[in-house]
């Protein structure tokens, strides 16, 4: 990767084409995006907690949109709000309650006067029995495209994971793995990370762990996957208020690192070039 660019020290923003991770081809059977346009510039964050009082994230309104005034200081104009989907711990986060929560937020920052564009989403947290629960519920898609965020914690990869990954294409969307570098299955067993590229998911990144936040082996691991071109998309997966400046210190050190066409690729073009591509 050629990181022979200019390395200005704010969050500034250039338009630019930086290459993609992989060859993986653009979503299928993109959605259409009702409720919200897409904004014409500025940085679109794909994976946030960013809904008052629904998992670990924000806990009121004031909250939200305390983070969305910090997101608007350094370029960001819209968000995907990811909720966790962990049906035992969150079982209210449907797709159907996800909508009506977006929507009223959205009715706040217009009452508020505040143009900020916001849409659905979710982190599925991958299990035996997701798919089951997905069926019933509905598939917490980013912003109504065919792009959807998962995320698992366990220590190894179960056998049966690659069928669960296999059921998201076989529906057509295009599953997206969220934080690997956080994930000690990946640390204990990274080349899985080849065969899920094999397979056709991607990977989503976050920028705290360039920090050395998330422990020596995150640091390390997103630093070689960022060098090996293995990510499609990076995001803030912003919780909270007082959580969101080491975040932002994280985007600080990436475009420190890697420059500025690197940062607003990852934050202003990847976004619209994957998850909105007929915008």
């Amino acid at each position: 990767m050629n990181h022979d660019v200019d390395k200005p020290g704010g969050l500034g923003m250039e338009q630019t084409n930086f290459p993609k991770g992989s060859e993986t081809p653009h979503p299928k059977l993109p959605g259409e995006f009702p409720g919200a346009e897409v904004p014409g510039v500025g940085r679109i964050d794909i994976h946030s907690h960013l809904l008052p009082g629904v998992d670990d994230g924000c806990e009121n309104v004031e909250e939200s949109i305390a983070c969305i005034k910090k997101l608007q200081a350094i370029g960001y104009t819209a968000t995907i709000c990811t909720p966790h989907i962990i049906p035992d711990t969150f079982p209210n986060n449907t797709v159907a309650n996800i909508a009506r929560w977006v929507e009223q937020l959205r009715d706040e920052l217009a009452r508020r006067d505040i143009d900020y564009t916001i849409w659905t989403g979710g982190e599925i947290n991958l299990s035996k029995t997701i798919t089951d629960w997905l069926s019933e519920h509905g598939v917490p898609t980013l912003a109504d495209s065919r792009c959807v965020l998962m995320d698992y914690w366990d220590e190894t990869w179960p056998a049966w994971i690659d069928g669960v990954f296999q059921w998201f294409l076989d529906q057509g969307y295009q599953p997206i793995l969220a934080h690997p570098e956080r994930m000690r299955c990946v640390w204990n067993q990274p080349e899985k990370l080849d065969h899920l590229r094999e397979m056709g998911v991607w990977l989503q990144g976050n920028f705290l762990p360039i920090t050395g936040e998330d422990g020596y082996e995150a640091d390390q691991l997103i630093h070689r996957l960022i060098e090996e071109q293995r990510y499609q998309l990076l995001g803030l997966d912003m919780h909270r208020l007082d959580s969101l400046d080491s975040r932002v210190d994280g985007m600080q050190m990436m475009l420190n690192q890697f420059g500025q066409r690197f940062l607003d690729y990852f934050t202003v073009d990847a976004p619209r070039q994957l998850i909105f591509p007929e915008t």
